[in-house]
């Protein structure tokens, strides 16, 4: 929970950022996400004059309680004491904040929909942007809508396909990364929270899959990756836009790895057949534009699904992970479905052999001990 001195930090911050007296702002917490980072809507109370002076625009001198510099980027702001708001970030050194300064300059420079900076000061961990609303793509899907924003989503995602890599200075989803990324399944899901013990993966098993999936991100077109661009992350903005939120992680990686986070989302379910459609959509779309990527559909499905096998593995032990650890039992609410997803894949690619000792394994050792979880009901998940 954020304790009374950050807060308190925090609103001299924007006091002086904004150039109010503090008894003049309203700062209320809103929901945030899985990470240490806090979020608050930052508004003028009723009654109190707007600010008189302009939040500077990009490249001018911050105002921070050390004088240090900020980084900060336009439109200029004058607020108002009508209905507008901003957002606040007060986000710990952990929560690689220099990458989201980063990585947002990237995006907005490259005609992405992304919160416009307004205030930053990396040394408290503070950040003022722009306010995107509450209306999350998730609220806005049902089977009726979701054709029209899908393909406003994967639209947005080819935005991110043709910024030229040499222009992003970003990590690479290297076989490193990969192998980092799935060693909290084994660590947190299966030892942690199911109780096996190390031993029981066997060891020849697990590298065979890991080889194999490393393979499978290497051979497609690597563009840069949002990492974790689903339907809680995407906003429905008043004009009609989508915009992208919490990008900071973003990576050199496989160009389907995006269309999985989105198209086979953790908190949405959706049919097979549509999961392919808007997938065969956006491999055409980026074809279209002369994005150089296979023109086999059933070999961009099998790369999808593939690289998904390696996102839902390593969810899992991320969302064991937030409960045992971060005091978040909520995410085991929706360990069902990602559960679906990595069965689904472990049998569609039974044939090949690395996946096949692995389902089989998986199957046997882990699915018993998986029935007896009480967020587990034996019946497939079916959100829409």
């Amino acid at each position: 929970m954020q304790t009374a001195q950050p807060q308190a930090q925090l609103c001299r911050w924007l006091s002086r950022v904004l150039q109010v007296p503090e008894a003049a702002l309203n700062v209320r917490q809103i929901a945030g996400d899985a990470s240490p980072r806090r979020y608050f809507r930052v508004s003028l109370s009723a009654g109190s004059p707007a600010t008189s002076s302009q939040v500077p625009g990009a490249g001018d001198s911050a105002i921070t309680e050390q004088a240090s510099p900020n980084e900060l980027s336009e439109p200029p702001l004058v607020m108002s004491t009508d209905d507008e708001t901003l957002i606040a970030a007060s986000s710990p050194p952990s929560e690689n904040n220099e990458a989201f300064l980063a990585v947002q300059k990237l995006l907005h420079r490259a005609g992405l929909v992304v919160p416009s900076l307004l205030a930053s000061d990396l040394d408290s961990g503070f950040f003022l942007m722009e306010d995107f609303g509450d209306v999350l793509l998730s609220v806005r899907l049902t089977p009726a809508t979701a054709d029209n924003l899908y393909s406003q989503a994967l639209g947005e995602l080819s935005g991110l396909v043709t910024i030229p890599c040499v222009d992003a200075d970003l990590p690479v989803f290297d076989a490193q990364r990969i192998a980092d990324e799935l060693s909290v399944f084994p660590e947190w899901f299966l030892q942690k929270h199911l109780g096996l013990a190390q031993a029981d993966l066997p060891s020849a098993i697990w590298q065979e899959l890991l080889a194999l999936l490393v393979s499978v991100f290497r051979e497609q077109l690597q563009c840069v990756v949002h990492r974790d661009f689903h339907s809680r992350n995407i906003m429905c903005l008043a004009d009609g836009r989508l915009g992208m939120i919490d990008f900071q992680d973003a990576v050199l990686g496989p160009v389907t790895y995006d269309p999985v986070s989105l198209l086979k989302d953790c908190y949405i379910c959706w049919p097979r057949d549509d999961q392919l459609r808007w997938l065969g959509a956006y491999r055409e779309q980026l074809m279209a534009q002369g994005v150089e990527i296979s023109d086999d559909a059933q070999a961009f499905a099998r790369q999808f699904d593939l690289v998904g096998l390696q996102r839902h593995l390593r969810v899992m032990g991320v969302f064991a992970r937030l409960c045992l650890r971060d005091q978040k039992p909520d995410y085991l609410n929706d360990l069902p479905l990602v559960l679906d997803y990595v069965r689904e894949a472990l049998a569609r690619y039974h044939a090949e052999p690395a996946v096949g000792a692995f389902a089989d394994w998986f199957e046997e050792a882990v699915m018993p001990k998986v029935a007896s979880q009480h967020w587990y009901s034996g019946q497939r998940t079916d959100k829409y």
